[in-house]
């Protein structure tokens, strides 16, 4: 009864960390969609017909003006300003947004190409065991690691690891959430296949210790 009660706990600590987010994103989309309104029910009252597909023309013009804002704003995110002025945001206020770091990882991860994400999905060996986790930075020599907690990926453990001793996972990042919230299923196969690349790096330790 205490590990159904901790299960429902988390579950639901776990739904509401990525509901807020995300609630956040719907809320701005909407209000900047109410400013867009008048002027698109400006425009379509020009236009001979009031409906395409059973949707109003209005309506149409809104979500096509939301979509060129949005391009728009991609394009300048690209330029050397803009990305000075989103990581200070993202480092001093959107930090502190919970769930605001998992629901950008994921998005970058959809949206972008393969391997652009800053969340690496990864495994490393801790008191016997493989732990699936996530390389969020890189030096020289450690990584700085993410340990998620399951069901719940928004919440878990950081720590560093010498990098001989993190292996990568060919996953992405969304398949790997999914392993976590489904509490591992998969990671099984998954850490089998990589049972070659860890013996060797094992051999490759021990020649250079002799």
């Amino acid at each position: 009864m205490k590990k159904l009660g901790t299960f429902i706990k988390v579950t639901i600590a776990g739904g509401i960390l990525f509901l807020i987010p995300l609630g956040v994103v719907v809320l701005i989309l909407s209000k900047v969609f109410n400013f867009l309104q008048p002027l698109s029910a400006a425009l379509a009252r020009r236009l001979p017909f009031s409906k395409i597909a059973g949707i109003g023309i209005a309506t149409l013009i809104s979500i096509l003006f939301l979509f060129l804002i949005c391009f728009v704003a991609g394009l300048f995110i690209k330029t050397k300003l803009i990305k000075g002025i989103i990581q200070w945001l993202e480092d001093h206020v959107l930090v502190y947004i919970p769930g605001y770091s998992t629901i950008k990882a994921l998005t970058t991860n959809m949206l972008t190409k393969e391997g652009t994400s800053k969340w690496k999905p990864a495994s490393v060996f801790i008191d016997d065991n493989e732990v699936i986790c996530f390389v969020i930075d890189e030096s020289e020599n450690y990584c700085t690691v993410y340990m998620p907690s399951a069901p719940s990926p928004s919440s878990g453990a950081v720590g560093a690891r010498e990098r001989s001793k993190v292996t990568y996972l060919p996953l992405t990042v969304n398949e790997t959430f999914l392993m976590i919230r489904q509490f591992g299923k998969g990671a099984a196969s998954q850490i089998e296949k990589l049972k070659p690349v860890q013996e060797k790096r094992a051999t490759d330790s021990e020649f250079v210790g002799k």
